[in-house]
């Protein structure tokens, strides 16, 4: 009897959490790069197109915690640097990523659209996120990573909004672009050099189960 009341106050607990108008889910597009041991410093290298969903807990208007599953690539070429280095090495990759975090976001003005003002704000968000590779042997890469960034947002309407954010995530690995370290002919370096991916574009989110409270002819 009593791990049936446990049962059902998680059930009643997670049914109210999903049918919150405090939920919001909405998709996101953009772009993804690499910076690792071909492109070392360069931001927005290589741009390819990025793709994700969104799903966000608005626990209140300064504070949210989200996850996002993203899908994107990556890819770089020694050949479009001039240093001996990437000219003898003559190393290239392309890969495919998807991608999977849960972060933390804080927004630095009140975020609650009223029948009094839509809301503008910056945020800045980091987390904890886990990526998959398959690479062309067939052989998966995952590693963890740890995403922070930020962005700006807008309330279009109590139900929508929109907004772009730009992501860096900080890898545990050094095996995204095959090369295991910044050293000539792969050769072993003290120099260790661990990939990033990242993420930059727009996105725009919906509230489900938004529940109208006020008079409905203050709203669109």
């Amino acid at each position: 009897m009593r791990t049936l009341a446990v049962f059902l106050l998680v059930f009643v607990t997670a049914q109210q959490a999903f049918t919150s108008n405090n939920l919001d889910i909405g998709i996101f597009g953009g772009a993804s790069y690499y910076r690792g041991d071909i492109n070392t410093s360069r931001h927005f290298y290589k741009l390819s197109p990025a793709f994700g969903a969104i799903l966000k807990y608005n626990i209140n208007e300064h504070y949210s915690i989200r996850a996002n599953l993203n899908y994107g690539q990556v890819r770089g070429n020694d050949l479009d640097f001039g240093n001996i280095l990437h000219q003898t090495r003559q190393a290239t990759f392309i890969n495919n990523f998807y991608d999977f975090s849960v972060q933390g976001e804080f927004s630095f003005q009140p975020f609650k659209v009223t029948i009094f003002a839509r809301p503008f704000s910056p945020y800045i968000t980091a987390g904890l996120a886990y990526t998959f590779i398959p690479t062309s042997e067939s052989i998966a890469s995952n590693y963890l990573n740890i995403p922070f960034g930020g962005g700006i947002k807008y309330g279009l309407s109590r139900r929508v909004t929109i907004g772009m954010e730009w992501i860096l995530k900080k890898s545990f690995s050094d095996d995204i672009d095959g090369i295991k370290s910044f050293g000539q002919f792969n050769s072993p370096s003290l120099v260790h050099n661990n990939d990033w991916v990242s993420l930059a574009g727009f996105f725009i989110t919906i509230k489900p189960f938004e529940r109208r409270g006020d008079c409905p002819v203050y709203w669109d």
